[in-house]
This record gives C-alpha cells, structure tokens and sequence, in this order.
C-alpha cells in the first residue's frame, strides 16, 4: 500500500490567538455594516459596469492573507450593497435586523448542523421545532408546531401548494385537471408554484378584487362551482394575510366557509402579514389562521431576524410527510424512539438545511413575544399616521393601505394621468438617487404609486415626515417645471 501523505498539503486551521485576533476583525467588520448600514445613501448609484470591474479578477490560484479577505467585505463590498437597516428604508418587504439575530446567524455558521434528520443535529432540531410550536402560538395557528422552516415565503408556499396537489393526486385526480385559486392581488410566487407543479397555467385561478384589493369570495366560489361543472378538480385557495402592494388582507373567514363548504384545502400566505395577528389591532386573523390548513410566514420579515428563514406551518404534518417522504438506504431512519425518528427531510424538498432556526429562538428569547409585538405594533402606528398626513395634504393621494404598507401619490389638479405617473416617477426616482430615504414603486389599476412599507424597529415619526416633506418639496419642484406659467 503506497504511504499516506502525513498531513493535508495546505493547513485550514487557526490558533486561538489567530482564531481571537481575525475574529476581533470580523466583529468590527460586522459591527461597520450594521453602523454604516444606518448612514446616507441608502443605495451606492455606481453602474454596473463600475461595480463588476471592482469584482472581476481570475479565480485565486493562491491564497491571500485573512485580513486581507475581511477587509475586502467593508472596503470593496459593503460600500455597494443596499442600506436595509436604514431607518428611512420604506422599500420591499425588508425588516431591520436585529442585531442577536445576526450574531446567532454567526454562532450557527460555527456550529454548522446540517438539519436534514434528529440523528444528525439533535441539538439544532429540537430547536427548530420548539422555535415553530413558538410562532404557531405567536399567530395563532393550529398550536401543534408542525411545519418547516424554508429558505422564504415562496418555499413556504410551494410546500403547502405541493401537499395539497398530492392529496389531490392520492385522490385519482390528474395534474391536467387539478385547478387552485388565489386573488389578482396574490403574491406570484403561488403562481409560479403552481406552474412548477404542473398544473396548466390557464387553472391558475386568479379572482377578481374588491375596491379595498381583497379577494371576493362571491366570485371564488362561482368560479370552483363552475370548475366543478367542466370536470376539473378545485385544489387548494391561497389567501392573502398582507399583500405586496397595499398589505391588503383578504376576507379569510369569509374564504374559510367557502373552502370548508367546497372541501378545498385553505392555504394562508402571511409571509409578510402573518405576524400582526400577535396585536390587539390584528388578533382576528387568528381565528382564521386556526381554520387553514396551512399557513406561511418569514421571520425574516417582521419578526426582524435576517435572512434567510421563512417558515410553513401545516394543520396536518402527514399530508407534508405524504408528499415528501422518500425512504433510500442512506436516508433511512432505523431509531425507534419517537423523539429521535424524526427527519425535516421526511417534511420538505431540502436534505442538507442550515441551522435557520438558531436566530429566530434567539430573537424570541431575547426580546420576548411582547417585546416583538410592540416593535410591530410601533410599525402600524407610523403607517397610520402616514396616512393621516397624506389624507391632509391637498396635494397628495391615498391609493391603498393596511398593516404597515401604505401607496399614495402626488396628484396636482392640473396634470393628465400620464404626466402624474411621469411626476410621480421621477420624484421616486429622484428621492433614491439622493440617498436619504427609499421607497419601491408599484402600480394600481394602472396608477403608478409611491409605496412605503415600514417593517423596520428603527423608524421613528421624523423619519416619515421627513420622507413626506421631500415627495412634497420634489412635487412641488416638478409642478412648478411641468406646467405653463
């Protein structure tokens, strides 16, 4: 037998003293983009073509010296990444992040626990699982703590629309036939789950809205009865629990008697809004959330953790394992216990799942449900007196609202609807390019809208009036530009 090399030809490892030393230099590094992720501008405005030749370089053929690679993350790449803790950050649906979160996001980096079965990371499962009995009892849900913690709500939704497709398929009714239902509003994510489970796109239902952008339960069940009448087989309803656009929730009671009398599994997307059912404002969701069978929600949107963690949480947890389980001779479960049988891989497409669940327990325990449910809360208050102030501005117009979303525009009397989106554009546009604050764009029934969504524990009342007084002061500007004297 040829001997064996006595050592690996390059050394990984680190003294404690080099260990401590680079890791005092990541923490200040850490620290510098959670400081500096508070400053203007919020976004760097270098090209692409600026940005890729900073990057662009052959692969390394040698290594360089640690230092020099963290460095690298505050000099070279921090200064071009987006400021999403920034407290005038209105844009998407980004939270803040806690800053326990990031340091746990760290810790399981270390730790390293593949989450693919209990027998490989019995430490780390027990903690997901308690972490997902947290968050059904945080909204309300079915209060068995079944589910999955996924990449996001778009995993999320996927998994719950792949378990009711299964049970359809269990029930000899062919992909071809199958037909499920979300409002116009929905988030395209359920639309693209169900393209990739094979449904025809023309059975992705999408049900009209009413004047407040909620789905009309009148038109979702003449449509499965209709559906019914032509042979094909209604799956599942995806309702919203806080739309993209306006945070827009759907009538879920009224859907639930609707799902419950069509026997039709009731899929609550509330990847973003699920949350706001721990408030007094918002508690009634919960009595829906507890009729669903299953029910999507991020963590790592506002219960603040940062990315990536979403979660689905499921009525029935063999419906999932029916869709998902998949025995081979290296995955099979020989334990016998019914603690220590238990396999995340038996409830989801992933093996191999990084320790996602380690930030949202941190989060949870350090700052308590409570402590979480203000900072929500805090978010619907500033939303709501955004609001207000738009209602009082002459020149402004409210669009759309709810939870912590609210669209409006500026609308002089004077302009066509055309030159209003224009205006409207250039004064987004304008507002990102100086840096001190952003919003996203969206439009509704064809208006272009300024839309703001507060998801962030470091916004305070100056930071949207201050965001208010420059849509004005650049409307204003623009008016005065646009008109004839």
């Amino acid at each position: 037998m040829a001997d064996m090399p006595a050592k690996p030809p390059v050394g990984f490892d680190l003294t404690r003293e080099e260990f401590e030393r680079i890791g005092r230099h990541v923490l200040d590094a850490m620290w510098e983009s959670v400081e500096r992720g508070q400053e203007d501008p919020i976004l760097a405005q270098a090209p692409g073509s600026e940005i890729r030749a900073l990057f662009d370089e052959p692969l390394p053929r040698a290594g360089v010296p640690i230092d020099e690679v963290v460095s690298a993350w505050t000099e070279k790449i921090l200064p071009h990444c987006r400021h999403n803790g920034h407290p005038r950050f209105f844009g998407y649906v980004v939270t803040s992040p806690d800053p326990i979160g990031i340091l746990a996001d760290a810790m399981a980096s270390a730790m390293n626990q593949g989450l693919t079965a209990w027998r490989s990371a019995p430490g780390a499962t027990e903690v997901e699982r308690l972490v997902l009995r947290w968050l059904d009892e945080l909204v309300g849900f079915a209060g068995s703590g079944s589910g999955l913690l996924t990449s996001g709500g778009s995993a999320a939704n996927f998994h719950a629309l792949a378990s009711a497709a299964h049970r359809a398929d269990l029930a000899d009714a062919p992909r071809h036939r199958q037909t499920i239902y979300m409002s116009r509003e929905a988030h395209v994510s359920m639309r693209k789950a169900g393209r990739v489970l094979g449904l025809p796109e023309s059975q992705i239902r999408l049900i009209d809205f009413d004047e407040h952008r909620r789905m009309r339960p009148d038109e979702l069940q003449k449509q499965i009865r209709k559906d019914r009448a032509q042979g094909l087989v209604p799956v599942a309803v995806c309702a919203s629990a806080g739309t993209a656009n306006t945070g827009a929730i759907d009538p879920l009671d009224t859907i639930a008697d609707v799902c419950g009398s069509e026997d039709i599994w009731f899929h609550v997307d509330g990847a973003y809004g699920a949350p706001a059912a721990a408030t007094s404002r918002y508690e009634w969701m919960r009595s829906a959330f507890a009729r669903a069978d299953s029910l999507s929600l991020d963590p790592h949107k506002w219960l603040f953790a940062p990315v990536d963690v979403g979660c689905l949480l499921v009525r029935d947890a063999d419906w999932n394992h029916q869709a998902f389980a998949w025995e081979s001779e290296y995955t099979k479960v020989t334990q016998t216990d019914s603690i220590e049988r238990f396999a995340f891989f038996d409830q989801g497409i992933e093996m191999t799942r990084r320790f996602r669940g380690l930030k949202v327990w941190s989060i949870l325990k350090a700052r308590g449900a409570d402590g979480i449910t203000a900072a929500i809360d805090h978010d619907i208050d500033l939303r709501t007196a955004l609001d207000a102030r738009v209602e009082a501005e002459p020149d402004l117009e409210p669009l759309g609202s709810e939870l912590s979303i609210s669209c409006f525009r500026f609308r002089p009397p004077d302009l066509s609807d055309a030159e209003t989106d224009e205006l409207n554009r250039t004064i987004l546009e304008t507002i990102v390019r100086e840096g001190a604050a952003y919003m996203s764009p969206t439009y509704l029934d064809g208006r272009y809208s300024l839309r703001v969504c507060i998801v962030n524990f470091r916004t305070t009342p100056k930071d949207i009036d201050f965001l208010l007084d420059e849509v004005l002061r650049l409307g204003k500007h623009l008016r005065d530009n646009l008109l004839p004297a």
